[in-house]
């Protein structure tokens, strides 16, 4: 249970990071959004979070 919900948590961080990163490198909507550069912290915040929490729940799981 663990193992499936620490994999969930780490995939929706790492399309979180993406999609700030490409919002960020974007003067177009992405995906329906406008978003400034500043804006674009936000979903990264989230992203690095889940990842972080994501992995740190695996690592805990893997011992």
């Amino acid at each position: 249970m663990k193992r499936t919900f620490g994999s969930i948590l780490t995939g929706i961080g790492v399309i979180f990071i993406l999609f700030a990163c490409i919002a960020f490198m974007s003067d177009k909507a992405v995906i329906g959004f406008t978003l400034t550069k500043w804006e674009t912290i936000v979903p990264f915040l989230v992203g690095v979070l889940f990842l972080l929490v994501g992995v740190n729940l695996l690592g805990k799981v893997a011992d």
